[in-house]
């Protein structure tokens, strides 16, 4: 009873882990790249750095002990494994049907909180500023349906504007995306089951061409080799009294 007890509650922690909602905040605003972890709703700032805490003792380093290397033994050489991997059209081809397959339904998973762009065009050349400007919506009203289509977005903002009197463009970008641990265990799990069973195909593939095309019989040099040893015979014979 009390092993189904303790089973019980560590399948309940490591539910409770997978549930765990992760991502990433990063963001171009004003000229400055900021970047922080998101981990339950909270933000851990990476780029920049933090200032440290004034307060806070610095940690003594302690001296790292050097291991003996030891020496390889004369005449010992570990033989060392190769994985041959000899991948026809075919089997590349469905390597990357199930990476796009995986990646596709990872992009599905994730949940965008915050998406800021904001884009103003300028330039020296008035015509190649519009031009520009043009592009640039062009490119948004196309992926705009692909993104609504693949991700769920909670704030959106994008605008765009001309400034002939500016001589150089203002960009201001934020994401902020978040997906669950065991959404992304999965994922990974799903394109690694899949590429190992591609992998066994092609390991089959070789065994049965190796069985169906066996290495020719070296029978050169067993013959070089009975000639040397009859040479070896004759002048041991020569050199006895």
């Amino acid at each position: 009873m009390v092993a189904l007890i303790i089973l019980g509650v560590l399948l309940a922690i490591l539910v409770l882990i997978l549930l765990i909602p992760v991502g990433v905040d990063l963001g171009y605003e004003e000229g400055k790249l900021h970047v922080s972890a998101k981990v339950m709703g909270m933000l851990l700032q990476i780029f920049p750095k933090p200032p440290p805490d004034p307060n806070k003792k610095p940690k003594e380093k302690k001296p790292k002990k050097e291991k003996p290397k030891e020496e390889p033994k004369e005449g010992e050489e570990k033989p060392k494994k190769k994985l041959k991997l000899n991948f026809n059209k075919d089997e590349l081809l469905e390597l990357v049907k199930v990476a796009l397959k995986g990646f596709g339904k990872f992009g599905k998973k994730f949940k965008v909180d915050r998406f800021v762009l904001r884009y103003v065009a300028a330039g020296w050349d008035p015509a190649e500023t519009a031009i520009t400007y043009g592009w640039v919506n062009a490119a948004l009203s196309s992926l705009a349906p692909l993104c609504r289509e693949r991700f769920t977005v909670k704030d959106c903002e994008v605008r765009t504007d001309i400034d002939f009197l500016a001589d150089w463009m203002h960009l201001d970008f934020g994401l902020c995306v978040t997906i669950r641990i065991g959404q992304i265990l999965g994922t990974v799990f799903g394109i690694g089951f899949g590429a190992l069973k591609i992998l066994l195909k092609n390991k089959l593939r070789l065994r049965r061409e190796a069985r169906l095309n066996p290495p020719e019989p070296e029978t050169k040099t067993a013959e070089t080799d009975e000639q040397t040893d009859n040479s070896t015979i004759q002048e041991e014979e020569r050199k006895q009294p």
